[in-house]
């Protein structure tokens, strides 16, 4: 992981997974949303070159991809209504966190599925461990795994008693989740530090 991209995904960590609500409902519809506008911008954003409006291409991404969010929140009061009213305005904060707007508004000549490829892989780390990150802290915090349920309102399992997950209750803090939030991101770093330690060892034995 480049020195950028780890001071990225500790800020876009703080800015995302802190506000959010600990139940892995919360997580999801937050994270799901992060990866689709990253889908919906990566599109967005290689079509400005086209259309030569490069100038204010930073403003129109941000506009194209508030617009989605209200079409995104206004789908969730219509089906999931409880989420959409516990989240409320944090529908808004992918779309202007800092790990979009890096990824996106950087210029990049590449073809569109390379940009997809690329920004899709970025994403896909993040979303999938903040998903682990809040499915821990639903089930530690809270003994329970939520989901989206019938009638507008939110499924939940209980898995624990009140009187195992108090023993815990630390994790859903907003310490306990900076705690969670810094593991998170240096198991990351040594993932990735160790793929690169890979593939630059693989190009080294294809050079001799």
């Amino acid at each position: 992981m480049k020195k950028y991209s780890t001071y990225m995904f500790i800020a876009a960590f703080l800015s995302i997974i802190i506000p959010t609500p600990g139940r892995f409902v919360f997580g999801f519809t937050i994270l799901l949303e992060l990866f689709l506008f990253t889908i919906i911008g990566t599109v967005f954003n290689s079509l400005f070159p086209k259309l030569k409006i490069n100038e204010v291409k930073t403003f129109l991404l941000l506009m194209t991809l508030l617009t989605f969010a209200i079409l995104y929140r206004q789908i969730f009061i219509i089906f999931q209504t409880e989420v959409a009213f516990v989240l409320g305005f944090l529908f808004y904060i992918p779309p202007l966190s800092l790990f979009l707007i890096t990824i996106l508004i950087e210029d990049n000549n590449e073809p569109l599925l390379s940009q997809l490829k690329s920004n899709l892989k970025l994403s896909s780390i993040f979303c999938i461990s903040g998903l682990l990150l809040f499915l821990f802290r639903d089930i530690i915090s809270f003994g329970t795994i939520t989901f989206y349920g019938k009638n507008h309102m939110i499924f939940e399992k209980i898995i624990f008693n009140s009187d195992i997950t108090m023993l815990f209750s630390f994790c859903a803090s907003i310490p306990g989740i900076l705690i969670l939030s810094g593991s998170v991101l240096l198991i990351i770093k040594i993932i990735r530090t160790k793929i690169s330690s890979i593939e630059n060892l693989e190009r080294q034995n294809d050079i001799s």
